[in-house]
């Protein structure tokens, strides 16, 4: 491990150094201060850790300040990663209202209208389009579905509602366990997941604490149904020492911003899970492109749409050995359609 012996910090560009301060109490402590760039606007900034932050990653020996060159770099993108959410938030949340059903601290992303739809790429190919369900490219995904399943839902029960299709590339395979093109996704958004649904997908209740999105997946061609159960991440999922029944593993991942980690799990009509699990976080373009270099992933964004609304990113694992099937990289678009809120 390499450290990085620090002094007190001057304004040179790059310098990482300590800024002596007292807190409330009047007690002394060392303060660090670095560079770190805004992930929006690319502007450098002169940051300045809080005490508990500094205190957990300082080292004194001596009269000598210390702190590890890891620590450092994490601190940083975690900081990138959360300025990063902090502007997907403000630019799609809404306040609640209090016809809504769906509580807003638990959802990732309420669009400001019902006009937008989200393309979703693997390999820099696009290979699902996902439309909000009062536009309508969705009243055609509708009919298909409707020409094997029947009325299976109240499919525009909730203005927020998604339904969206598939797209293969030779060098962007569907993704497991799907098995052609003719699959659709419904979403049942910002709502509480049906009991009716989760028995008949003999779904157990093991304590996990569901978002408040989930999905139904129409295979036209074999009449078969799956459900896409979405789970918050908590200590039940976390805490293997305490939870080893319902922990979920899952590969490494990226400095993400810590409030938009969840999983995925499919179940068939059976109740069998599929073999693959989602993982799902918000973090910049740039952290996730070093992650990509690094585990000989493919960054799934084309370079011609790096700089859109990537407001989240899925990684698709083996849920045994833990292999990195697929990088999803969702970005989200308005139209001129729908009725803006």
């Amino acid at each position: 491990m390499s450290k990085i012996k620090l002094a007190k910090y001057t304004e040179e560009f790059g310098n990482i150094g300590i800024n002596p301060d007292v807190d409330e109490n009047d007690k002394p402590f060392n303060r660090i201060s670095l560079w770190v760039q805004d992930p929006i606007t690319k502007q450098n900034l002169r940051y300045e850790w809080n005490k508990t932050d500094s205190g957990i990653i300082l080292t004194e020996e001596s009269d000598e300040t210390y702190v590890e060159t890891k620590d450092v770099e994490y601190y940083q993108k975690l900081w990138e990663a959360n300025t990063y959410q902090e502007f997907l938030a403000l630019s799609t949340l809404i306040p609640p209202k209090e016809t809504d059903t769906y509580n807003i601290e638990n959802t990732m992303a309420v669009p400001k209208s019902t006009n937008t739809y989200d393309e979703v790429y693997v390999n820099k190919k696009l290979v699902r389009t996902d439309y909000n369900i009062g536009l309508w490219q969705s009243d055609k995904l509708i009919e298909e579905v409707e020409k094997v399943f029947g009325k299976d839902q109240e499919w525009k029960g909730n203005r927020f509602n998604i339904i969206g299709t598939y797209q293969e590339h030779d060098d962007a395979p569907l993704r497991p366990p799907y098995t052609n093109v003719k699959t659709y996704s419904w979403y049942n958004v910002f709502t509480d997941v049906p009991t009716e649904t989760l028995n008949a997908f003999k779904v157990p209740d093991v304590g996990y604490t569901y978002k408040e999105w989930n999905a139904i997946k129409y295979n036209t061609v074999t009449g078969k149904k799956q459900f896409k159960l979405v789970i918050a991440d908590t200590e039940h999922t976390s805490n293997y020492q305490k939870h080893p029944n319902t922990f979920i593993p899952r590969p490494e991942v990226p400095v993400y911003a810590p409030s938009t980690f969840f999983f995925a799990k499919i179940f068939n009509e059976d109740g069998t899970e599929a073999d693959e699990y989602d993982v799902f976080f918000t973090t910049t373009k740039d952290i996730m492109k070093e992650f990509c270099k690094e585990k000989n992933l493919n960054f799934p964004v084309p370079k011609t749409r790096e700089d859109d609304f990537i407001w989240i990113y899925g990684l698709v694992y083996d849920k045994k050995t833990l292999e990195i099937k697929q990088v999803k990289g969702y970005i989200r678009y308005p139209t001129d359609q729908g009725e803006w809120l």
